[in-house]
């Protein structure tokens, strides 16, 4: 037993420690809520590895979220309430509970020996809690209840725990550690002359494949788990980034269907997805006769966009490596494209897996190629948002054989030189289910713009590159509030 008595000041600190690591949802003022709290806190305490605080955490959350339904003022109720958990490794689990009704809570209210009906008080917190508290929120709008619990033993440090689970279960053919990092997906070419492709390879990881699995897919193998679990492990946020890119991504390309636009040439576009979730879906629901041209490095995505999406005329498939720019863009299926009329080329979370100088020719090939009026839609994994994890992430893929390289928004400045990003310049993705949690999770995971070709005759209105980037921080204050 710890004899140090806990204190608010115990609270605070363990809150803003720098190891701490914390999630966050937001659910309406009703009694099925306490079952999605109880839901979020037994699939995150999983996430973090820490399964054997379920039972308290879970109860403590119940009735912390059942305290702020039942007494809250009814012309507050449609705000609902905030559940935060937060975990100190060796030293704590933090709940808290933010509702809009700033009247304290109602402290261990027993009836005949009994929990009261009206309200069940926060019997359960005092007896399983180190310390609780409750305190005005910091916008002044309602209250948050905290409860500290004790953890019993300190296990082993995300890091540590991902450094040593992927190697023993990964199959053996994995490249040797100097061996040159390269992707399955969209990997770093030899030289423009090589012809050979890669063939199906399931005993190595896929990144499309490790993608599919963290998002909750089945068409993923053992090397592709074995390197999916400890990647979120570091991270258990890369779900929802991962979910919200691609959403993203549908969103633009709807979007750029509406204004016109009716070619799409999706470079390493991945494992198709469900019926309604795919590039031509987005972009046929506005304009249905647009043609879509899938390009992938992976043989296995080949498969499935050539078996799951039936070929039409306006859905083409093609095995190729788009960093090989000389051969990529003379391919059959490429050539179909009317280079008459504007054309949009997607790189979404396609960037991340190349290196800088093979990223760079990338887009100044393609800023040469295409037609006037065409455009670039890009979603760029962040590393400016994540810093803690950032490293753990691309150390896990290099010891794969994997190249990661997220970059920061004066990176992606660089890249983009010579291209008119359009307004509001580059913005950053939110993650879908979390809100403002902590600095140790990222509200968002990705960068994301569209920009379009600069021609000789275009005027000064393209965003500069010293208000892109002020325009990028008003942006990340938004998604962080």
């Amino acid at each position: 037993m710890n004899p140090h008595q806990i204190t608010r000041g115990d609270l605070l600190e363990a809150l803003a420690s720098p190891t701490a690591l914390s999630a966050c949802m937001t659910l309406p003022s009703r009694p099925e809520s306490v079952k999605t709290a109880r839901d979020f806190v037994v699939d995150q305490l999983a996430q973090w590895g820490r399964p054997d605080l379920e039972h308290p955490a879970t109860l403590v959350c119940s009735e912390l979220v059942t305290n702020a339904i039942t007494h809250t003022t009814p012309d507050s109720s449609a705000n609902g309430c905030i559940v935060t958990l937060t975990l100190v490794p060796g030293e704590a689990l933090i709940t808290q509970v933010a509702d809009p009704d700033p009247a304290p809570p109602i402290p261990k209210v027993t009836l005949s020996g009994t929990l009261t009906e009206d309200g069940r008080g926060l019997s359960i917190v005092t007896k399983l809690s180190a310390y609780w508290s409750a305190s005005p929120r910091p916008d002044g709008r309602g209250k948050v209840v905290s409860a500290y619990l004790l953890t019993n033993h300190d296990p082993v440090e995300p890091s540590e725990t991902v450094a040593v689970a992927v190697e023993p279960s990964l199959p053996d053919c994995t490249p040797p550690a100097d061996q040159p990092a390269q992707t399955a997906s969209v990997p770093t070419p030899v030289s423009e002359g090589q012809p050979e492709l890669p063939k199906l390879d399931l005993c190595t990881p896929s990144v499309a494949r490790v993608c599919d699995f963290i998002t909750g897919g089945t068409d993923n193998y053992t090397a592709d788990r074995a390197l999916g679990r400890p990647l979120l492990t570091a991270a258990p946020w890369l779900d929802r980034a991962a979910a919200s890119s691609r959403d993203h991504g549908q969103e633009t390309v709807g979007r750029l269907a509406a204004q016109g636009v009716a070619q799409f040439l999706d470079l390493g576009c991945g494992l198709p997805q469900l019926s309604g979730r795919n590039t031509h879906d987005a972009a046929q629901r506005h304009r249905p006769e647009s043609t879509v041209v899938y390009v992938d490095f992976d043989p296995m995505v080949q498969a499935h966009v050539r078996v799951r999406l039936a070929e039409s005329p306006r859905e083409l498939d093609l095995h190729a490596d788009i960093t090989r720019t000389a051969q990529l863009l003379t391919q059959p299926g490429i050539a179909r494209l009317d280079r008459a009329r504007p054309i949009a080329v997607l790189l979404h979370e396609v960037l991340p897996w190349i290196n800088d100088a093979l990223a760079q020719h990338l887009l100044e090939s393609l800023r040469s190629w295409l037609p006037a009026d065409s455009v670039l839609s890009v979603v760029h994994a962040a590393a400016d948002s994540h810093p803690e994890s950032t490293p753990v992430i691309a150390g896990l893929y290099r010891k794969a054989g994997i190249l990661y390289r997220p970059r920061s928004i004066k990176q992606l400045l660089a890249l983009v030189e010579g291209w008119d990003v359009d307004t509001p310049g580059i913005t950053a993705v939110p993650l879908g289910g979390l809100r403002s949690i902590s600095s140790h999770t990222p509200v968002y995971g990705s960068y994301a713009f569209v920009a379009r070709v600069r021609r000789p005759s275009a005027t000064a209105g393209g965003l500069a590159a010293p208000r892109q980037e002020s325009a990028v921080g008003g942006a990340g204050l938004g998604v962080a509030q």
